[in-house]
């Protein structure tokens, strides 16, 4: 079917043209608590490919047939594959502990939207919303769907037997036999996901006060759980896309779920076209992790929304909270403009950081607290300067990379809101395939070519050090080769602190002259410093990173704005000069671990 030509007519409904400047007011006495758990990348590690082509491997710990991917691919990814799945499990357990009720995912819920893993989430979530009475509120991300109606898809880094790599494809592509097919890997468009996870958020639920979608006239007093429900099915929620004429769904919704709490939905997704007039999978379409610099162009209309869902709010003394898979704000520490110029446009992902026009517009369209993913980064944001600010942007992290955290957000009163972030440090069975991860190394070394993964991540005593494991072999196989100029690289990697200090001490005429002599020896001892680990887990990490490394270092970088860091001497000492002049700006942002949010001005203050 060409959706193309449905009916324009549905997206006259709920088109709104106002631009408040909404306070969040939440209503007295009321303190409602919710978690954020962001880009957990859920694939089923037991799953079932319904085929028998795939050469099964056996986990030998518990005899389970395993249906996980390689460590070589996790430790060239930004992300786990494999043990994110049980950090998802721990997760839900301590929030059932702390009592939590209410929990948002915003974005990025399964590796890419699979129907195994999508299935998987689904019985996970039910389970805990049937036997604690847990609510789950979900939104889109850039990984489900990958494309507006899905289409073929597959993986060639499960693991297989004897530790080798196995393709799995959703469909024939006349491969050698070693490649197995499977629906389950196909991607799902927001059709079946949506319908699928209908009762997390993208249809109402009989205990909501409230729920409604940017094509629903907007009734509050009148509102009517049947009548909501009968117009939910996000086969309604179409808009016109200005690029390819197509009618794409648009998934947001807005959720009142308990007295005087507004959780806003928002997606941010936007696909690009290039395939034929009547060519509807995934092939014809090209998925797009920019977010909200391309969703201010082509989504006016959820714009307009919610313009006119702020007022609302406004109007009837409501709170309202956004929630997101893409950030609202530079998540930088104000650097991003000093990072491009150093590192490209297109590296470190900076074409992911909002343009400030467009943290403009959404602040003016009534948007003043945001949780967002995407990024696998902890960090508090800000648009606007200090006591003029309009809009605070709130990175959770990933429970797939590091540091793997969850948020919540507590509502204390009209002028406060308290967020707090929970380091993911024991995680039952996280070492779960580490016999399988042994054979496939096994393998690995075995090969004449190539250059295996570092045993020493199967060394982890808890979740969080295996994640910073996981960074540490991410930046040797993947981040210098990709991110870094080459010495700059070698050189920051290398540095020793000492070394750094001497540096720093040294006047600008002779700083170039040294940094060479420190190049050099560097490249001839293969020499390892603390530098470039310490940078990304401040970047990643924010205050979570900051915490893991030694105060006298963080002492250090954090004066690093104070110090005169001009150099002569060639491009290496202005790279070096600036790259210390970002890891001051980063060391130096807005509290991310536990912190206040005084409402009416939006400033930010840490929790004592």
């Amino acid at each position: 079917m060409n959706y193309s030509k449905l009916i324009p007519a549905l997206l006259s409904v709920g088109m709104m043209y106002s631009w408040p400047q909404v306070p969040l007011l939440a209503q007295s006495g009321l303190e409602p608590k919710v978690a954020f758990l962001a880009d957990i990348h859920l694939q089923d590690v037991y799953g079932d490919f319904q085929s028998d082509d795939f050469k099964e491997v056996v986990n030998p710990r518990n005899g389970k047939l395993a249906t996980i991917r390689t460590m070589e691919s996790q430790l060239n990814s930004t992300r786990l594959f494999n043990e994110n799945y049980f950090a998802l499990l721990a997760a839900l357990e301590d929030l059932r502990k702390r009592g939590i009720k209410l929990v948002a995912l915003p974005g990025d819920y399964t590796d890419d939207g699979q129907p195994m893993n999508i299935l998987a989430l689904k019985k996970i979530l039910q389970e805990y919303s049937d036997q604690y009475g847990m609510r789950f509120f979900i939104t889109t991300g850039n990984h489900d769907p990958v494309s507006p109606f899905g289409g073929p898809d597959g993986k060639s880094d499960f693991l297989g037997e004897n530790g080798q790599k196995q393709a799995v494809l959703s469909e024939s592509k006349n491969e050698a036999s070693e490649v197995a097919i499977s629906t389950q890997v196909k991607n799902w468009g927001y059709f079946e996901i949506c319908e699928e996870l209908k009762g997390f958020g993208f249809s109402p639920g009989p205990q909501d006060i409230f729920w409604t979608h940017p094509f629903m006239p907007f009734d509050y007093e009148g509102y009517d759980f049947e009548k909501v429900s009968a117009g939910s099915s996000i086969r309604t929620r179409l808009f016109p896309d200005p690029n390819s004429g197509w009618m794409l769904p648009d998934a947001s919704y807005l959720v009142e779920p308990v007295e005087g709490l507004w959780l806003l939905a928002i997606d941010g997704n936007v696909y690009t076209f290039s395939g034929e007039a009547d060519q509807a999978d995934s092939t014809a379409w090209s998925g797009s992790g920019i977010g909200f610099n391309l969703a201010s162009k082509t989504k006016q209309h959820q714009l307009d929304w919610i313009k006119k869902i702020s007022k609302e709010a406004e109007k009837r003394g409501k709170t309202l909270v956004s929630f997101s898979h893409y950030p609202l704000t530079d998540f930088h520490e104000g650097a991003s403009t000093e990072m491009k110029k150093l590192f490209g446009v297109s590296k470190f992902q900076l074409n992911r950081v909002p343009d400030k026009e467009v943290s403009q517009r959404y602040a003016a369209a009534g948007i003043r607290v945001h949780f967002a993913g995407h990024m696998h980064i902890n960090d508090t944001g800000k648009h606007g300067e200090n006591q003029n600010a309009e809009l605070v942007n709130i990175q959770v992290p990933s429970l797939a990379a590091f540091p793997p955290a969850y948020k919540i957000m507590n509502l204390e009163s009209d002028k406060s809101m308290v967020v707090q972030t929970h380091l993911l440090q024991k995680v039952d069975r996280f070492d779960e395939f580490f016999d399988l991860y042994k054979m496939e190394h096994q393998w690995l070394s075995q090969k004449t070519e190539g250059n295996p993964w570092n045993l020493k991540v199967l060394d982890a005593n808890d979740y969080v050090e295996f994640t910073q494991l996981h960074l540490q072999e991410l930046i040797r196989l993947r981040f210098l080769k990709s991110d870094w100029p080459i010495d700059l690289g070698i050189l920051v990697n290398g540095i020793s602190q000492t070394q750094l200090k001497e540096w720093i001490e040294t006047p600008k005429a002779f700083r170039g002259e040294l940094l060479n002599a420190f190049l050099k020896s560097i490249k001839s001892t293969n020499q390892n410093g603390e530098l470039m680990e310490d940078f990304y887990f401040i970047k990643n990490g924010g205050d979570l990173g900051s915490s893991q490394i030694p105060r006298g270092r963080m002492e250090l970088y954090r004066g690093l704005g104070k110090k005169n860091l001009k150099s002569e001497g060639g491009s290496l000492s202005a790279q070096f000069s600036d790259f210390l002049r970002i890891l001051s700006k980063l060391c130096n942002g807005l509290p991310s671990d536990d912190f206040f949010i005084d409402l009416p001005d939006l400033s930010v203050r840490k929790v004592n």
